[in-house]
Order: structure tokens, then sequence, then C-alpha cells
């Protein structure tokens, strides 16, 4: 299989788009010339736009990880008490984040693949005068999309700073940071928002900016010191570090196709191919692993049959059929798939991924009535595409 033909369908990093891949392609430019600092500067507008925020954004070399270390680092002090919400992997990551920070992790657990619970959370949070809570808005490990718009209601009651990752929801479900009273939310360049790794985004409103700056306590981190970096997001011609300048550029390219697609239209359309891949696997007789009606709309994640193995399915659908998905993470290791379909994907490409796992699933003896679930997938497909 030529492998320049493959299809990558990983919950991240992304498919990228040909108009970004020719800016990446480029001559090097200077950082402070007029070309790079203007585009930087609109890059920052529309990235305010995509987050739904006034707030400060900030577009620094890194990934997501930079983005919740970031937050830690400016935001909480020694001995801070945070509430680290975890029901996936990436939720459990804050932990270790919080930790290494010198703050005081209290969790809240839930159970993989359930959403967080409204009322426990709301009785953890009138419990204690914690400095931040943090919430994860998808869990990739899981496929769980949790009620962020929900927190922000109780976050309206708490002097606590609300935290989203939204590392695998930004650019492909609705992301209304200031609507939702969430006080800094994070994602990558390389899942929903259709760019390379290498970029971390992430905005603060006025309340978690008069939180840095109230500190009593020094920041104890050079490169992530947000206040290092203001001044450069607030005019680009400014120097802290050398940027990425071609994957600034690229990124601004990126956040361009989202504004010419719009917001709404991009979150229906990752509705629908989440709805049309659900549709597709249930046909199978494959179960979901997140919980019905909280499922992502960027990945699914579907349970391995009884009696296939995980490595040789994904193995044959790389190698025979040229589709290239994710095994289970953590935990979910030889349990789950994840399948991304966000960011450029095409109604193509998710019937050309749910067929490639049809055939490697019948060629393993699994159970099934050829073609039964890119049927069920093209009639979503059919229904739902034009209202898009």
């Amino acid at each position: 299989m030529n492998n320049e033909r493959e299809l990558l369908m990983i919950p991240g990093p992304t498919m990228v788009s040909p108009r970004v891949l020719r800016i990446l392609a480029k001559p090097a430019l200077s950082h402070v010339s007029g070309e790079f600092v203007e585009g930087f500067a609109e890059a920052l507008e529309l990235q305010k736009k995509l987050f739904g925020t006034d707030g400060t954004p900030f577009m620094l070399s890194g990934s997501g990880t930079l983005g919740m270390e970031a937050a830690i680092a400016n935001l909480v002090e020694r001995g801070d008490k945070v509430l680290c919400v975890e029901n996936g992997f990436f939720g459990e990551k804050w932990e270790e984040i919080v930790e290494a920070h010198g703050g005081v992790v209290e969790r809240l657990r839930f159970e993989w693949g359930k959403a967080l619970n409204l009322g426990q959370l709301k009785e953890k949070l009138s419990s204690y005068d914690y400095k931040a809570f943090t919430v994860e808005h998808v869990d990739t490990s899981t496929g769980i999309a949790n009620p962020i718009d929900k927190v922000g209601e109780l976050a309206k009651d708490t002097d606590a700073l609300y935290i989203v990752d939204s590392v695998c929801g930004t650019g492909g479900m609705p992301m209304k940071m200031d609507e939702w009273n969430i006080d800094y939310c994070l994602t990558g360049s390389q899942k929903a928002v259709g760019a390379p790794p290498g970029i971390s985004m992430f905005c603060l409103n006025d309340k978690a900016w008069e939180v840095v700056e109230k500190r009593k306590t020094p920041i104890d981190d050079y490169y992530a010191n947000l206040r290092r970096w203001k001044p450069i997001m607030d005019n680009p011609r400014g120097y802290f570090a050398t940027p990425a300048v071609g994957m600034v550029l690229g990124m601004l390219e990126a956040l361009r196709i989202i504004d010419e697609e719009g917001l709404e239209a991009r979150w229906r359309r990752h509705e629908v191919f989440s709805k049309a891949f659900q549709a597709g696997i249930g046909a199978l007789n494959l179960e979901s692993f997140p919980a019905k009606g909280y499922e992502a709309h960027t990945l699914t994640v579907p349970k391995i049959p009884e009696g296939v193995s995980d490595s040789e399915m994904r193995g044959l659908m790389r190698i025979k059929y040229g589709v290239i998905i994710a095994g289970g993470l953590g935990k979910l290791g030889g349990k789950t798939v994840r399948v991304g379909h966000m960011g450029n994907a095409t109604s193509n490409d998710i019937v050309a991924t749910l067929s490639a796992l049809e055939m490697s699933l019948m060629e393993l003896g699994y159970d099934m009535d050829a073609g039964s679930g890119v049927g069920a997938m093209e009639k979503v497909l059919t229904t739902h595409l034009s209202e898009a």
C-alpha cells in the first residue's frame, strides 16, 4: 500500500488541508516581518472567535499539554486546592500537573465512559473554597463529552476558576467560553482545528487574568509564564521567544478555513458525522463505549467484539485498506478502538473508514451482513448532510 494514500482517521493528529500544507511549504519568514506580524495578529483574533471569548488569546509553540501546564503554573500557587474532575485518561492527567506545581489535588472521579454528575459536582464545589476546578470537554480516551455548558451554570456560583480542556472539542463542537462562564480554555492545533501538531492555543478571561496579576508568589515557570507572553499577544511585533513562524501562519490558514465554513455549520457537520458513525456501528451490533447521549462529535469509540483481536483488525485496516484508526488508551487498551472524524474529514472519508472496518471484521470471522454498517451510515448522511 502506498503510504502517501493512507487515510489518517485517528483522534489526532488529523488530516491537514492542502491549503494549510501549501502555506507550510513557503520559505521561512522573519518573526518581525510585516507579513508575519499581521498574520499573527489576525490569527489571534480568529482564535478569540473560535473560543467565543473577548478574553486574552495565547498561541504558543507546544502541544495541548503546554496549555494545561500554563493554566496551573499561572493560576495556582503552592498549597492551593484544585478539584480535578476525572472520567477518562486525560482528566487524570491534570492531577499530575497540579502536584508538579505544588497545588493540592482533590479528585472527583466518575466511571470511564460516563459523563460527570452535575449534582455531585455542585455539592463538591459548595463544600470547599477551591482555587480552581478542571473539566474535560471531550476525553479522547473514552469518547465522552461532558456538559460543559451546564457546568458553567454551576461556575457562576463559585469563586473557583473554571478550567476546560477542549483539545478534542474546540473546532468540532460548540464552544462558547464567555457565555458558559469558562475562565480558562485550551485546545491544540492537531485535532478539530485541522492543523499539524505543534501549536497550543488557550484563552483567559478577565477573572483569570486578575488572578495571574494578583499572585502572592512568583510564577514558577519561565517559558509558560504568561506575564512574559502577554505583551507579544497584545502586539506580535514584540519579542520574548521565537514563535513557530511557519506553524503560526499555517494555523492562520486553518482558522480562516473554519471562519469560511462558519462555526455553526462546522459544529453541525461534526454532529452529523457522529450520528452517522453511531448508526453505522449500531447496525454492525458494535457497542459504543461512551454513555448514550454524551458521545463526542469528534470521535467514535466502539468496543471490540468478542473473539476479534484489536491489533489484527487495525492492522488489516491499515495494511490492506489504507485506513489508520487508533487503539484504546490506558485501561481500554485492546478493548476499544478510537476513530477520529473531525477537522477536515469528509463524508467520503468516514464512509471509507467504516467500510474498511467492516471488511476487516468480516475477514476476522465476525458475523455480520456485508455493507450493513455503511448502509446505515449513508442513510444518516443523505438525510442530514444537506441540512448541515
